[in-house]
């Protein structure tokens, strides 16, 4: 049982592809990477999907692109982007797998290999993931984006994997009947309830990757196969196995962004870290109950999440040096389930410990950047 990935990322092309889409796909590319722009560097595009975002590569001023993927619907949707691009030369595109190892040593080496929300998808998670890394330069940076076990708690992965068997089942009326209920209870319903209107949100949807919220929601319902991965799960493996050091994280979405580089090596991220002047946490750290702390932060109460900007923070909690970014949870979801969920809400941090520890007595050193979050 596969989903129709390429026929989803065709219908997306040809009913919501315009140039606000490519700008926003950029922008959150170039702000996740750290970078102004993409001048002189390789982009692979593993998993290329629509192509929207190796365009976003191009535009941003990409040495080379490649890009592939498995669905042949996919490699043609990503075919017609680079056609309205004018048939750039320095973009290639085929097909081929990311387990095919192969072809995975074949490719030529890139400076920022990406695949976002892809490796999980290919019934075999990790063997994609050490092989997606292959093409890494020794300076290069690693992007990928999985669906994190972590942000599935209630209903759990196992309940996701039984609706993704059931809808690739369903009959096209079934189907469109179950993107309903799944947009009524995970978007429309809790933004009533919030007084906020949900039509907006939908409307807005571009401005977080230039996607269609339409497009993700069957991407979401019908995506099998399907693995889950814990945040500490993936950064252990990468860390463990494939000897690399995470430099960003974006968590608390259904996806987590990781971006990882080889350890011990220098390269642009340095410039991006010396920028960055974190400011020490000092205990003792105020027990909230359950996992959760609390410190005060007073100097950064204008960037704070409240309740007119649930999502405006951008500060970024790190333990020992290592960026955690699974922000803007809720206090009672801290308190429960721990593993680095923080909330910076008004001259407060609630945090959590990513193994549910205490920070008081954990021996651990915390601390916090603002404009760092992605």
């Amino acid at each position: 049982m596969r989903f129709g990935f390429g026929k989803n990322w065709a219908e997306f092309v040809d009913a919501h592809f315009n140039e606000e889409r490519i700008a926003k796909a950029q922008e959150h590319l170039l702000r996740f990477l750290g970078l102004d722009d993409l001048r002189g560097r390789r982009f692979l595009d593993i998993g290329c999907g629509s192509g929207l975002h190796s365009l976003a590569a191009l535009r941003a001023g990409a040495q080379a692109i490649v890009s592939f993927d498995y669905d042949p619907d996919s490699v043609a949707t990503t075919r017609k982007l680079r056609a309205f691009a004018g048939e750039p030369t320095n973009w290639h595109i085929m097909q081929g797998s990311v387990l095919d190892n192969a072809f995975m040593e074949a490719l030529d080496p890139a400076d920022i290999v990406y695949s976002w929300g892809v490796l999980h998808h290919t019934g075999d998670m990790w063997h994609a993931v050490e092989n997606a890394a292959k093409p890494m330069t020794p300076d290069g940076v690693f992007y990928i984006a999985l669906y994190s076990s972590d942000a599935y708690l209630d209903p759990p992965p196992a309940y996701w994997l039984d609706v993704k068997r059931r809808y690739n089942l369903a009959s096209p009326l079934e189907k469109r009947w179950m993107e309903w209920q799944y947009a009524w209870r995970e978007s429309i319903y809790p933004d009533l309830r919030s007084l906020r209107n949900p039509i907006k949100l939908i409307a807005g949807y571009a401005a977080s990757r230039g996607m269609s919220f339409w497009t993700d929601v069957r991407d979401w319902l019908g995506g099998y196969p399907m693995e889950f991965a814990g945040n500490s799960e993936t950064k252990a493996f990468c860390r463990e196995r494939m000897g690399l050091e995470l430099i960003n994280i974006s968590a608390g979405e259904g996806n987590t962004e990781f971006l990882f580089r080889h350890q011990g090596t220098r390269n642009y991220w340095d410039e991006v870290r010396a920028s960055i002047s974190p400011t020490a946490l000092q205990a003792p750290f105020t027990h909230r109950g359950g996992k959760a702390y609390e410190v005060h932060l007073p100097g950064f109460t204008g960037t704070a999440d409240d309740l007119q900007h649930p999502r405006r923070s951008r500060l970024m909690v790190y333990e020992d040096g290592e960026p955690i970014g699974f922000a803007h949870q809720s206090h009672a979801d801290i308190e429960q389930h721990g593993a680095g969920r923080y909330s910076h809400w008004h001259d407060s941090l609630v945090f959590s410990a990513t193994d549910g520890s205490d920070p008081n007595t954990n021996g651990r050193r915390y601390a916090v950047a603002d404009g760092v979050l992605p």
